[in-house]
């Protein structure tokens, strides 16, 4: 309890720094108050260490795994007043968090001068997800930041099913992040089709379903090849593997974007979502959406426009016959296929640039500051 105060206003906790689009806002919201002096605390086990550099190299910050007393849960009782009450030796002091329930033990605790803002992601679709957290602490939230229209009108219904007062509703941000845009290179439209998934596995991505889209089309002797990024391997077939480039996890923003420049296609059948940070940086290197029409993906996605919707989401075998189906219509129309790239790489140079979202973060965490 007499750990002596930091120089610092800024307080961030976030959930780990395993590789993942959520971490790589995490580090755009670092970089938009590189300057000032900040504490940065990771409140889970992270899986793996491929952005654990980026994190740890921040500069201004003191940074602290401190997972072994969070997961604990009797060192997490003491923890949570612990830091609590250090935080609230600190004048003006601001604490913006992400994914972190140790964030949302410690809201209770903290003087009503302190700022507290939230960057929440996407609902969990009655899986009682982060969404249900922020509910039950939506009192001692000053800001909570969202960065697609789905999720936000998602919260602004949960708001109204719960009886949430209107003021707390003026507490939403909205504040989309943004990707490098790199300048445009015009790709070779003639022979294989590439077509690359990048990501994470698990239930959400649905990962069994693009396996049985790329079995079909591997096997039908079209010019396809597809690649893999990210931590999925094990939840494809041997088949898939075998005749697929595996990248695995890459944690370079310039080795990702190298990926991109190669492919003409980004494939995605999620079942839900916002609208994912992969999107945004695979259609800056030119690629063309192949995804679920899901609300967060329409946001900036015209089927025909820059990108061919999945319109099947909760159909799982349609899901399949329509992924099959537009990348047949893209193997076998290329005029279509150099369209739809040139229009996707506009739309991001146009929508997705880097620069608001900094300004956006800087103003609200400096806004108290002295």
């Amino acid at each position: 309890m007499l750990k002596k105060k930091n120089n610092s206003h800024l307080f961030f906790f976030f959930d780990r720094y395993a590789i993942g689009g959520a971490q790589r806002i995490y580090l755009d919201v670092l970089k938009s108050v590189e300057d000032q002096r900040k504490q940065i605390y990771f409140t889970r086990l992270s899986p793996d260490e491929k952005l654990k550099d980026s994190f740890f190299n921040t500069p201004n910050a003191e940074i602290k795994d401190i997972h072994r007393v969070c997961e604990n849960l009797l060192v997490r009782l003491f923890s949570v007043h612990y830091y609590a009450f250090y935080i609230n030796q600190h004048p003006n002091a601001h604490v913006f968090s992400s994914n972190s329930t140790f964030f949302y033990d410690m809201l209770p605790f903290l003087r009503r001068r302190v700022i507290t803002t939230e960057l929440f992601h996407n609902f969990a679709y009655g899986k009682n997800g982060m969404e249900f957290f922020g509910l039950a602490n939506h009192r001692y939230l000053d800001n909570r930041v969202i960065y697609d229209n789905l999720t936000l009108s998602n919260i602004r219904n949960q708001y109204k099913k719960y009886g949430v007062p209107q003021s707390y509703l003026d507490k939403l941000r909205f504040m989309e992040p943004g990707v490098s845009i790199p300048g445009f290179t015009r790709k070779n439209f003639t022979g294989t089709l590439h077509v690359v998934y990048a990501g994470r596995g698990g239930p959400q991505k649905r990962i069994w379903l693009l396996n049985r889209i790329a079995e079909s089309m591997i096997k039908s002797g079209q010019p396809i090849k597809f690649a893999f990024a990210g931590t999925m391997t094990s939840e494809l077939s041997d088949f898939v593997k075998q005749h697929s480039t595996i990248y695995g996890a890459i944690s370079s923003v310039d080795e990702m974007y190298s990926v991109y420049h190669k492919a003409h296609v980004l494939i995605l059948v999620s079942a839900y979502e916002g609208f994912p940070m992969v999107i945004k940086e695979s259609m800056a290197c030119g690629c063309v959406p192949v995804v679920t029409a899901l609300e967060g993906n329409k946001m900036h996605l015209k089927h025909g426009e820059n990108s061919l919707l999945i319109d099947a989401v909760d159909d799982e075998d349609r899901v399949v016959r329509e992924g099959i189906a537009h990348l047949q219509t893209l193997a076998g129309n290329r005029e279509l296929l150099h369209t739809l790239s040139e229009k996707a790489y506009q739309y991001a140079a146009a929508n997705f640039g880097r620069e608001k979202f900094y300004q956006q973060c800087r103003e609200l965490l400096l806004k108290n500051a002295v």
